[in-house]
């Protein structure tokens, strides 16, 4: 397989033999005319000259110095034949006279007729002949005839076809020296961002970037390209080495604690009390697994793209009196009132499951996040263009410099209370990333004392 050095070489030399050949042609034709259409002018000239020394009293007996021929330049040759094609006059030069053919003498036959043509001698020459019709005062005298050896064309067409040939190869020669070397200068510093990115790892992904020389612009694009998909590399796999991190804490956290409470259990007899203790705390710690297994597997599916399984036309409002109602015992059990103002229908295409899950996670924030006594609110607008889903709540707030972080992975702004309540921080990880998947986004709105509003926008189907 051949590099890309070697194939725009080939490329541009092959374009360059093109364009020297269709130069080479054209200049070699219009020669070519240019020297058959002289050769046709003397032949022509001659031939009248020639026919003018004829006498018409005694068309035979004519004499004509050859001797300014040889100063012409073409070797010429001359002939004259009476009106029965019978031979008049040859040249000294021919040793043989140059027959007429049957289809000349049908076509010089026209008073005003000059035929040019190709004759072959009795000896094999090729001529270039000229056939003139004399007449004398309306009285028709002979043929005069005139050639040249086509040699004489073939001769200066051949060498000019040599020269444009070497002269043609000789520049592909000379601009593949000179491509060559350009197209080395142009990929050094190619190879050296090439290099450069081979030597990039994991390991040192945040000190390593590609630099082009100022010269080359076209390449500095591909490195300010390169060291973006770096900056997201880098950026993904931070998240990730967080991600994995905080998860492992999260699944450890648990799993010791119910690896604690069984060894504690099993270090002695225990009543049927004490056991059912173990066994409840235990399966709070289950629940609490199961929670952080399905939130984990929904940004999995998220990561992959599968977050949604099927879009279909889903009535907001709808899931909106369903979340409501499912939260009824977590509402009463907190003595958080949690109302619901949903009328009508507020259409979007999407999941159904998902966006149960995304209202559900923001309702289930407000009732743990909630002061007892005090109320949260879900409401659901539906606009020209898009349908409102807002979640208030009265709690104590959350501090301006959270909220740049409130949508991240694991992230939290209370973790004693994420804990006591059994969270890991995935739940507005989850509403953002299902938000995004419907082609919407969510916003926050909260001041310290105030409480907040999270307030999701899904464009209307």
């Amino acid at each position: 397989m051949r590099t890309f050095r070697q194939r725009l070489l080939f490329t541009l030399l092959t374009w360059l033999g093109v364009v020297l050949a269709v130069f080479s042609a054209v200049v070699y034709l219009l020669a070519r005319q240019n020297l058959q259409g002289d050769i046709d002018q003397f032949v022509r000239d001659k031939a009248y000259i020639l026919g003018h020394q004829v006498n018409p009293a005694y068309p035979a007996g004519i004499v004509y110095d050859e001797k300014p021929w040889r100063s012409d330049r073409y070797f010429a040759f001359g002939q004259t034949f009476d009106t029965n094609w019978n031979l008049l006059y040859k040249s000294t030069r021919l040793v043989e006279p140059i027959l007429p053919t049957e289809d000349l003498k049908r076509y010089a036959t026209h008073p005003m007729g000059v035929v040019l043509n190709d004759a072959i001698g009795p000896d094999g020459t090729r001529y270039r002949m000229a056939t003139v019709r004399i007449e004398r005062n309306g009285k028709f005298i002979c043929y005069s005839q005139h050639a040249v050896r086509l040699s004489e064309r073939d001769a200066p067409l051949l060498r000019l076809l040599f020269w444009l040939a070497g002269c043609t190869v000789a520049a592909l020669l000379l601009a593949w020296l000179g491509l060559d070397y350009l197209i080395r200068q142009w990929s050094a510093p190619l190879a050296a961002l090439s290099e450069t990115a081979r030597k990039v790892d994991l390991a040192n992904l945040s000190h390593q970037r590609l630099f082009a020389p100022a010269d080359a612009p076209e390449l500095a694009q591909v490195a300010a390209s390169f060291n973006e998909l770096l900056d997201r590399v880098e950026a993904a796999h931070t998240s990730q080495h967080r991600f994995v991190a905080d998860a492992s804490h999260e699944l450890r956290t648990p799993l010791t604690i119910l690896r604690g409470e069984i060894d504690v259990a099993l270090r002695r007899p225990r009543s049927p009390e004490e056991y059912a203790e173990v066994l409840h705390s235990s399966r709070e710690e289950i629940e609490r697994l199961s929670r952080l297994t399905d939130n984990l597997l929904t940004l999995a599916r998220a990561d992959a793209g599968g977050i949604l399984v099927r879009r279909e036309s889903v009535d907001v409002s709808f899931i909106a009196r369903d979340v409501c109602r499912k939260l009824a015992t977590l509402s009463e059990q907190r003595h958080v009132p949690l109302a619901c103002e949903a009328q009508g229908t507020a259409v979007v295409s999407g999941d159904a499951v998902a966006l149960e899950q995304m209202v559900f996670n923001l309702a289930e924030n407000a009732l743990r996040y909630t002061p007892s006594g005090e109320g949260a609110m879900m409401r659901v607008n539906a606009t020209v263009g898009e349908v409102l889903v807002e979640v208030s709540d009265h709690g104590c707030g959350i501090a301006a410099e959270h909220l740049p972080h409130l949508f991240e992975r694991f992230y939290r702004v209370d973790k004693a209370r994420s804990r006591e309540f059994g969270g890991a921080g995935l739940g507005l990880s989850i509403v953002k990333t299902l938000a995004e998947a419907h082609g919407g986004r969510v916003e926050v709105q909260s001041e310290v004392g105030q409480g907040s509003t999270f307030i999701v926008r899904l464009p209307r189907a």
